[in-house]
Formats: C-alpha cells, sequence, structure tokens
C-alpha cells in the first residue's frame, strides 16, 4: 500500500515530483524512492529524500538536473508484503527497461508467481510489485485479468516507450490525473497533484451543483477540480509517448444475470459462494505486518470476522502468522442507544476468540478535527457518518494494526440496502404478476417493518403527480436515517443561477437499465453510483493513519459469481442477502445471520450539528462562507444561521454546505497552511497516542 505520483513533461519540468510526493507521505511513511527517466535515449537515474530507506545510498533528489530527463515517477511506501528495502520502490526489471510504482495489493501473487517461474522468470524478493513486473514482461496489458487485488499503478515501459497505467476492477484503490499539451501528471490523491503549478485549483461547478443538489459525488470520472479526472474502475491508461497520444481502455466488465428465479438446487450454489468468500478472507490475510478486522455489529463485518477466525482455528497461527493467535477488531459505539450496535458487535466477540477495542466518536471532536478531516477526504462528503471509520481506522493504528479486513461492497453485491425493495417488487410484478407482488409486498413488509414502509411508502407517492407529491410529503416527510446526510438544497436555498445553468444536469434515474431489471440497478451502485464514494472515504480513512484495508466483499471471483446469478439469491422471502445469510448461518449467531434491522456506523447526526452549531455559524458567516455565494441564494446563509441551534442543525443541506465551506477554505482559498498542518495533527495525535 503506497502513495505514488508521477510527470511526463517533454519541457523536462519535473522539479514538483518531490513536493507532490511529500503531501502524500501519510500513504506511505516506511520508504520513498524516485526515478528520472529520459523517454528517448533510455537513460535514468535513482533518488531519494529524507524517508528513503538509508541503506539504499541513493543521492538526493534535489540534486538530480531535471533538464536531462522528461518523466518521472515517485512512491512513498507503507510496508505490508516484503518488508526489507527489496521491495523498494521505484522498482525496475528487465535491465532497468521496466519501471513500476505501485499502490495496492495482489493477493494472488504467490500463485502468479509460480505460474512465471513454470516460464523462466526469476524473482529476488517477496513483494508482489515485483509480481506486476514480471507478469507485464510475460503477458503485457493483459496481465491485468490475472491480478485478484486492489491496485493503482503506473509501469514505465522504456523499450516501447510508453507508460502503461491502470486500476483494479473496482476502483478500490485511486488514481487521479491531469492530462493537457502533452503533459500528463498523475497521483494517488488530488492533493498531490494539486501540488503541481500547471494543474489549476478550480473548482468543478458541475460536481459541486451534483453534490448540493443531487446530492451524488465520485459517480463518473469529473472530481471537483476543474480538468482533474478520476481514472475509472478497471480501466488502463496507455500514454504513447513519441505520437504524445493517451488512451483510455477498459479491460474488466462485470457480467450481470437479469433473472428472477432459478429452478436449480440452492446447496451447491451456496457452498461455492461459502468457499469462495472464505478464501478470499484467506488470501487477505497475507500479511507481513499484524492483521486486525472492522467491526460493525453488522451481517457483512461479522461474517468476514467470523471466517477469519474460522481459519485461524482451521489452519493455526502459524499459517496466519499476521493475525497472531487471535483476531484484533475494531468498533465504533454510539451515545444513543437506539443505534448503538455494541450488543451485535459484542456478540461477535463472544462467538470467536476475537479481541474487541472500542472506540465512542464525539460531535465535539468532530468539530475540532473537520479541517484534518476534510483535507485528507479531498473532497466533500455526503455526512458525518464517515467520521466513526475515521476513528475506527485511528484506534486500529494506535493499537500497532497495519491491516484492516472490512465488509465494505456486501450491500452492493448482495443487495442489501432498504432501496432496492421497490425495485425488486416492480420487476416481481412485471415478471410474475399481480399476485407475486403483493405476495413480495407483504414478504418485505414483514421482514423489513418500519423502514421497508418508509420506502415502499416514498416509492408509492412518486408515481403520483408531482403536486400531490408535495402534498403528501408537506403532511408526512420522508424520515432521513441517522448519519445520511439530510437533503440536497432545496429551491429557496439554492442560487437559481445554478439552477438555471445545470437545468439539463440530472442524476440517471433509477430504472431496470437495458431491461436488466434490479441486476442492472445494483451494477449501477457497483460501477456509478454508491460504491465508488465509499472506496474513496475508505481509502482516505485508512491512509490518513498509514492503514491498509482489504474488502474480501470485493473479490471479482465472488462478485461473478453473485452476478451470475437470478436476483432470487439476492432478495427471497423478504430477506436481502439471502445466499449470505444461508451460507453462513450454521456459523453466525442466529441474531446476526437473521437479523433484520441494518445501521452501519450510524451517527447522532442532528445532535452533532448542533453541538457545532457555533464553528457553523462562523464558518458560514465568514470567509469561508463566502465562497459559496456562487451556490446560494442571497440571504439564505443568513437565515439559516439565525435559527436556534436545533432549527439549524436541521435546515436541509446543512452539512453539505459546512463541508463544502471548509473544503474551499483548505484547498481553494488557504492551501498553504493546509499542506502542512493537517498531516501534522494527525502525525502528532498517533504519536501521543503511542506515548500513552
Amino acid at each position: 500500500m503506497c502513495g505514488i505520483c508521477g510527470i511526463y513533461d517533454p519541457l523536462r519540468r519535473l522539479a514538483p515530483v518531490g513536493a507532490m510526493s511529500r503531501i502524500q507521505s501519510h500513504r506511505g511513511p516506511d520508504d520513498s524512492g524516485y526515478v528520472f527517466a529520459n523517454s528517448a535515449s533510455g537513460q535514468y537515474r535513482e533518488a531519494g529524500d529524507s524517508d528513503t530507506d538509508p541503506s539504499l545510498a541513493l543521492e538526493s533528489v534535489d540534486r538530480v538536473r531535471e533538464d536531462s530527463f522528461d518523466l518521472a515517477l515517485a512512491s512513498r511506501r507503507l510496508a505490508i508484503l516484503d518488508l526489507s528495502p527489496s521491495g523498494h520502490m521505484p522498482m525496475s526489471r528487465a535491465g532497468k527497461s521496466l519501471w513500476i510504482v505501485f499502490n495496492g495489493e495482489i493477493y494472488n501473487y504467490r500463485e502468479i508467481r509460480e505460474e512465471l517461474r513454470a516460464h523462466g522468470h526469476c524473482f529476488r524478493s517477496e513483494s508482489d510489485t515485483e509480481v506486476i513486473l514480471a507478469a507485464y514482461q510475460q503477458w503485457g496489458c493483459d496481465c491485468l485479468t490475472r491480478f485478484n487485488g486492489m491496485f493503482a499503478f503506473a509501469l514505465w515501459d522504456a523499450a516501447r516507450r510508453r507508460l502503461f497505467c491502470a486500476r483494479d476492477r473496482f476502483g478500490v484503490k485511486p488514481f487521479y490525473y491531469y492530462w493537457r499539451e502533452g503533459v500528463f501528471i498523475f497521483a494517488s490523491e488530488l492533493k498531490s497533484l494539486l501540488a503541481h503549478p500547471c494543474v489549476p485549483r478550480r473548482p468543478n461547478d458541475s460536481a459541486i451543483y451534483d453534490y448540493l443538489v443531487l446530492c451524488q459525488s465520485d459517480h463518473g470520472p469529473e472530481t471537483f477540480f476543474e480538468g482533474v479526472q478520476s481514472l475509472p474502475a478497471s480501466h488502463f491508461i496507455l500514454l504513447d509517448i513519441p505520437r504524445e497520444h493517451l488512451t483510455v481502455n477498459r479491460w474488466w466488465k462485470l457480467e450481470l444475470n437479469p433473472d428472477l428465479d432459478s429452478a436449480g438446487d440452492d446447496a451447491p450454489v451456496c457452498s461455492r459462494f461459502s468457499s469462495l468468500l472464505e478464501d478470499a478472507v484467506r488470501l487477505r490475510l497475507r500479511s507481513d505486518v499484524p492483521v486486525g478486522s472492522c467491526l460493525s455489529g453488522g451481517l457483512d463485518s461479522s461474517s468476514v470476522v467470523c471466517l477469519a477466525d474460522r481459519l485461524l482455528r482451521t489452519e493455526g497461527a502459524a499459517a496466519h502468522r499476521s493475525v497472531g493467535s487471535r483476531l484484533a477488531t475494531f468498533t465504533a459505539r454510539n451515545s444513543q442507544p437506539e443505534i448503538d450496535e455494541f450488543r451485535f458487535s459484542h456478540s461477535i466477540v463472544e462467538r470467536t476468540n476475537a479481541e474487541e477495542n472500542l472506540v465512542l466518536p464525539s460531535g465535539e471532536r468532530l468539530w475540532e478535527e473537520l479541517r484534518s478531516f476534510v483535507w485528507h477526504m479531498d473532497e466533500p462528503v455526503d455526512s458525518t457518518s464517515q467520521y466513526p471509520q475515521w476513528n475506527v481506522m485511528r484506534l486500529a493504528r494506535e493499537r500497532g494494526v497495519t491491516v484492516l479486513l472490512d465488509g465494505q461492497g456486501g450491500d452492493e453485491v448482495l443487495g442489501g440496502y432498504y432501496s432496492y425493495w421497490p425495485h425488486y417488487l416492480n420487476q416481481l410484478r412485471q415478471g410474475k404478476g399481480a399476485l407475486a407482488f403483493w405476495r413480495g409486498t407483504w414478504d418485505v413488509l414483514r421482514v423489513g417493518g418500519q423502514p421497508a414502509q418508509e420506502v415502499l411508502y416514498q416509492r408509492a407517492a412518486g408515481q403520483l403527480p408531482w403536486r400531490l407529491q408535495q402534498a403528501i410529503r408537506a403532511l408526512k416527510p420522508y424520515r432521513i436515517g441517522p448519519g445520511q446526510g439530510g437533503s440536497g438544497l432545496q429551491e429557496w436555498q439554492a442560487a437559481p443561477e445554478l439552477l438555471d445553468r445545470f437545468s439539463n444536469r440530472r442524476w440517471m434515474p433509477r430504472r431496470a437499465l437495458n431491461g436488466n431489471g434490479l441486476a442492472g440497478i445494483m451494477h449501477e451502485d457497483i460501477v456509478s453510483a454508491n460504491l465508488p464514494r465509499l472506496l474513496r472515504y475508505e481509502d482516505r480513512n485508512s491512509m490518513a493513519f498509514s492503514l491498509e484495508t482489504r474488502l474480501p466483499f470485493l473479490d471479482y471471483r465472488l462478485v461473478q459469481q453473485v452476478f451470475a446469478l437470478p436476483m432470487s439469491y439476492r432478495i427471497r422471502g423478504g430477506w436481502n442477502k439471502w445466499i449470505l445469510r444461508k451460507s453462513l448461518s450454521g456459523l453466525l449467531p442466529r441474531e446476526i445471520a437473521w437479523r433484520k434491522s441494518k445501521l452501519g456506523f450510524p451517527v447522532p447526526e442532528r445532535d452533532w450539528l448542533a453541538s457545532g452549531a457555533r464553528f457553523i455559524r462562523e464558518t458560514l458567516g465568514g470567509k469561508a462562507g463566502r465562497c459559496l455565494e456562487t451556490y446560494v441564494r442571497p440571504g439564505a446563509l443568513r437565515q439559516m444561521c439565525q435559527l436556534g441551534d436545533a432549527g439549524l442543525a436541521a435546515a436541509p443541506g446543512l452539512w453539505r454546505l459546512v463541508n463544502l465551506a471548509v473544503w474551499f477554505e483548505v484547498f481553494i482559498s488557504d492551501p498553504s497552511r493546509a499542506a502542512t498542518g493537517h498531516q501534522q495533527q494527525v502525525r502528532g495525535g498517533l504519536a501521543a497516542a503511542r506515548q500513552r
């Protein structure tokens, strides 16, 4: 796991690469490195800085004459596999004609390495990075299809004079780039790109509109910064240096089955599912540093912990030495009993031999470190519910754990969201008739309870004429769940110019795409609508504390199997995630396997907003708030700030406005202070915790 960046510039302006790398030092505190290359002559030079392993004896990056080179690659390393200097990056192969900087993990690197050895390849390290280089030597760009992992890398092929940059199937690891007038700049984080003077610090108004009004983000290649793009998941870039031509290509596509039912035997299907999930966990326990797991008490993280515990019991601690005799778990508690999942998470701890570590996030501390939180996130987030994850990651690092398993992706793959029910019932009605629809509705209401009633009520109201919808919602407003970020801006808040300017820009309606029913909608959630933003939160929260997270539910073999099955394996008898519940019902406590409620990492958001009322008024009423004048109606912020604390906390779109205002302050108005202060705040907190 690392932070990577690089520059190709035919005018040889490579000096910013040092600042770009340093600003990502939180992603890789164990080592750093640089390589400068002349794309025409093949000449290269390696360099380091104050964070580079001294045993490598590399010259300082500040002493490299940049006018001799037109390409620079840089890496900040978080050492996970092969902790020795042999894992240093940039790493080379084939007589220094191939160079790579790599962020992520290839979980099946041992199996690929053995296959490559059969082809005659030799290895000098135990790292997965070297496996990527050898795989590219053997199979070219097609090597990507052999990798089971999360990755973003840039590989310089000097013989072909091309830069090959790729991102994993689901986009677990980030890759941002700027391409203009023959200059190509890339990095793991947006703030690294912004350290290059060629990259403009201009807000992207279309992304801000989507965030404030449509409540959407991370749903395409656009970012909050004008001209900066995100490489889509399962795509790669080829930069042909002689032609100065850049192409973006898809290398993997998820196939899906739109059918509702199957007449096959459930037993072998469930057996294969549980075997794949267990193997996904097994592969993600491979590490040369301590491994633990997030545990919320929900079905997904509980399944991961129980499977990891079973592997420890059946295969022994020696086979999973990075875990030890007990798996350390990390859980965020809640001050409000009705949204505290402790009794569920604790039941998993009691069921297994796991070690329990708890943290209680507070609204007061959120406001104290909000600027640091925003700086690490790069772009605004949709609610305060990402803050508990930040606290969980910090706690894990304080306890000496470097790698965490997590249940992220289970909802998108297995149909875990309440919002899927109406689409499922609609497909049921279209495919099997009214009787099946009403039976399905009864099952959903029986299992789903109050949340199901709310979702189906809103869905039904949405089919009525617009004015009648407004009247109904005035009588019975939609109840936003804890930590869901509330609504977007209302008409009285949003600037008319903003609404007019983007009147034709709307989020794709939630519909059965290309006749694929609910399977198509779930595919949309994985590709663009939901998972990309959750993966950004996961990446930034963990990397803020130099920690790696691994997601078994996004093992591509498992996802492919589930999407090849009919919908009845995800929703059956009113139960979502049916195949997971059925497959692991003998391993999980019954209250978890057949749990009806779903919370995740909930927070008392309105209470937290009320507790930060003073901070919010100062922010919206000050310089940061003035940055929002383009996006809100004149007087709207003042009107909100005049409300009492409780009224202010309930104002539509409040969190989004505050988050955006602080984002402007951190990245647009005062970036020089942001570039150092927020890293130091996180580092200082970790150092103090270690001393305690």
